[in-house]
């Protein structure tokens, strides 16, 4: 009887969540798409969906020379800068037996679906912070474990500096997803043209069991075919990292209706922010990843054809772009969405590179983000703007794009370079040789892609540790 009883109030509590979640979609705010962070999209990458086909001889002649050229040297992943290596070793064994198939039957931690529909299973660590889960190797998994411990620790270090001492909050679980393939990350909840996403509000999804630890925050991704963690480019799980990193520092908020939700930032600076973190070298203190900043990455090369011309968007424009208008410059013939990421990590650079006068400000952003949170916290409908111009008025928003623009002329002038300058321009089609943003014929570009992607089929098959 007590059973029943039991069933019984699982059943009308289940309805009620139901009921709450179906109002929080109706009432909430149209731009619901903002909680999915999606990193910008990779260079020289295609945003047409194909259907999985069968390798032809040269991508089986790449994968041979890839499996040929495997790297000799062991990387001991996550491995903490006082640490002997036999300390680690004995910790990432520990970590290695815990690593373990998920069970026949058990969709507590959700569904997943290979390519041709058929259900997998994945290998999962349940650790803390961190749930890490793959569908590529038991090894695979531990290593990510390790990688995800070191980067929360070195990014804690980082936003300790810029947020002078706010914490994570942790009281909870986040669940860190990757697999080998783009089609069955598309398969299991990622969106086509990204190549992962940050969601902080997966509890509005409703794809776990009631009783899974990963309630509100899961990052996912995938590898596009590499299986060697060792040369598996982590620029997209940095960024995505980041997304995750300052959303566990802004928190929830509960007034919005009784599920609570995540409060909310400016989109420029949550995007750009992680677009710094994109190029973080963890074999590199904070401080000197900090000094390094406008000197690496893909966004430089364009920042500085871009500064000073009329493309060049002023901080009101910056300032206001909504998650609506952010993803629809995505698909602009005019590749705006890739400039807008570009001048928002110049915006969060300068931030982040210029001592206390940039770090101020990227505490200020914090500060209003917590109190206002877009508008959500302070007015029930509107144009979300109201409470951010109120806490945040006209005179400080020119000052701090005073400071932007003086730092980018100083920092990211044309006179300067960053490594691979010339390859990160030619894979956007833009020329190299001239001052300003400028782009490759039709013609020229199709003779050019010949080249980059020649260029890009060295650089895979080149013996390299990826960090």
């Amino acid at each position: 009887m007590a059973k029943v009883r039991l069933g019984r109030y699982c059943v009308m509590l289940f309805a009620l969540v139901s009921f709450l979640l179906a109002s929080n979609a109706q009432s909430g705010p149209p731009d619901a798409v903002h909680f999915t962070m999606d990193d910008p999209p990779v260079d020289g990458a295609k945003k047409a969906v194909k259907k999985p086909k069968k390798p032809d001889k040269t991508e089986k002649a790449d994968k041979k020379d890839e499996a040929s050229s495997e790297p000799k040297e062991r990387i001991r992943w996550g491995k903490r800068r006082n640490e002997t290596d036999e300390q680690y070793d004995k910790r990432y064994t520990a970590l290695l037996k815990k690593v373990e198939q998920d069970k026949h039957g058990d969709f507590n931690g959700g569904h997943f679906e290979n390519a041709a529909g058929e259900k997998i299973r994945l290998w999962t660590y349940m650790g803390h912070p961190f749930i890490v889960r793959s569908d590529i190797s038991k090894e695979f998994t531990a290593d990510t474990a390790m990688y995800m411990e070191m980067l929360h620790r070195e990014y804690g270090t980082a936003y300790s500096k810029l947020l002078g001492g706010v914490k994570a909050d942790l009281r909870e679980k986040v669940e860190v997803i990757v697999f080998a393939d783009q089609e069955v990350y598309r398969k299991n909840g990622g969106s086509a043209g990204s190549g992962g996403f940050f969601h902080p509000a997966v509890h509005l999804l409703n794809d776990r069991g009631p009783y899974w630890p990963a309630s509100h925050y899961r990052l996912q991704q995938f590898t596009d075919g590499v299986k060697d963690f060792n040369k598996w480019p982590k620029g997209t799980l940095k960024h995505e990292a980041a997304h995750m990193e300052i959303q566990l520092r802004l928190g929830y908020t509960l007034f919005y209706n009784v599920v609570g939700f995540p409060v909310d930032c400016p989109r420029w600076w949550n995007e750009g922010h992680a677009a710094v973190f994109e190029y973080w070298d963890f074999e590199k203190t904070v401080d000197e990843n900090f000094a390094e900043i406008p000197n690496r990455g893909r966004y430089a090369p364009i920042i500085r054809r871009l500064h000073g011309t009329d493309r060049w968007k002023d901080f009101h424009y910056v300032w206001t772009i909504d998650p609506k208008t952010w993803h629809e410059d995505m698909t602009d013939k005019n590749d705006q969405g890739f400039l807008n990421y570009a001048q928002a990590w110049s915006l969060a650079a300068y931030m982040m590179h210029s001592g206390n006068k940039g770090r101020a400000d990227f505490r200020k952003i914090f500060d209003l983000s917590r109190r206002v949170g877009a508008d959500r916290q302070t007015t029930y409908k509107g144009d979300r703007m109201v409470a951010w111009d109120e806490k945040f008025p006209k005179k400080d928003q020119e000052k701090l794009e005073a400071n932007w623009n003086d730092w980018v002329g100083e920092n990211v002038s044309r006179d300067k370079k960053v490594p691979d300058e010339e390859y990160y321009l030619q894979q956007r089609g833009y020329k190299v040789d001239v001052d300003e943003l400028v782009r490759y014929s039709k013609e020229e570009f199709e003779e050019l892609s010949k080249k980059i992607k020649k260029e890009e089929r060295r650089r895979k098959k080149e013996v390299k540790i990826e960090k």
